[in-house]
């Protein structure tokens, strides 16, 4: 099995597992009466969204404070987590820190979606995740770490782009999508680092008490960027800094000319961190070929 596919195959079943866990959910509704309680606008803001009475400044500076509270906690955790120092068990510890790493992200990565006016991510029952869910999901994700091409994603998922396409192309399975070819490359991109990143986990755990603090310390510096790309991002798809209908128009073609838009490998897969070494290409012949058949 290449990288590729290894990667892609890491990213979903991350995806499942975070959706099992139920503290990782947002529900839109509690989340706005709690960000907008006492506010004249409040049914507006429930109904349509915050983006309907706030500008995107506005919106922007409150996704401050939402990030640098969500990253307190994170680190908190990720300290606690990282206090094991049984070499024996430290390569599970260091798995369940990143899987609780990457649910804190998805959980903060919901509250800049509903504050910037997305609708539920989760709207099934426990464990239940919609085809239209993982593509945001992976989205989301890709943009807070910084993959090339994230954002194109974030913008052809958005709540804008399901408006103009409408409920029938909307309701389309994953994998008939036209941008499902750069889902793909995007998620394998995120599984590689994942399993990257788990390694550095590991080790962490093997150094007593020290570990809780580099833990922390590596969360803390991390996460408050992955927030802002986020919050960056819906900012400008919400002011109309991307060309939503060029998104549209590129990504609705079939078979060719979607794989198209996410031929060139290095458009798409990209380095994310100055702090780590480049990880090279990823191949991506056989999701070329998977596509095709």
């Amino acid at each position: 099995m290449s990288e590729a596919k290894k990667g892609y195959n890491t990213t979903m079943n991350l995806i499942t597992t975070l959706s099992q866990l139920p503290l990782v959910r947002v529900n839109r509704e509690e989340f706005l009466k709690s960000a907008f309680k006492g506010s004249e606008h409040l049914d507006l803001i429930l109904s349509r969204g915050p983006q309907e009475v706030f500008t995107s400044e506005s919106l922007r500076k409150k996704a401050n404070d939402i990030i640098q509270s969500s990253t307190n906690s994170t680190s908190i955790a990720s300290f606690v987590a990282g206090l094991p120092s049984n070499i024996a068990v430290a390569i599970a510890a260091g798995g369940a820190d990143l899987t609780q790493y990457f649910g804190f992200a998805l959980n903060l990565a919901q509250q800049l979606a509903y504050l910037f006016g997305e609708d539920d991510l989760f709207t099934g029952g426990h464990g239940e995740v919609s085809d239209q869910a993982k593509g945001r999901i992976v989205a989301y994700l890709g943009v807070m770490l910084g993959a090339g091409g994230a954002a194109s994603l974030l913008v052809a998922t958005s709540k804008k782009a399901a408006e103009i396409m409408g409920k029938k192309v909307a309701a389309k399975a994953l994998t008939k999508t036209a941008w499902y070819p750069l889902l793909k490359k995007i998620a394998a991109w995120i599984g590689v680092k994942i399993t990257k990143q788990s390694v550095g986990k590991a080790v962490s755990k093997a150094v007593p008490v020290l570990g809780g603090f580099f833990s922390a310390g590596i969360t803390y510096f991390t996460f408050k960027p992955m927030g802002n790309r986020l919050a960056d991002v819906f900012r400008k798809n919400l002011d109309g800094e991307y060309d939503i209908d060029m998104v549209l128009k590129e990504q609705a073609q079939a078979g060719a000319e979607a794989n198209e838009i996410i031929n060139d490998a290095d458009s798409v897969v990209e380095p994310i961190e100055e702090l780590e070494e480049s990880q090279g290409d990823i191949s991506t012949e056989d999701f070329a070929e998977e596509h095709h058949e």
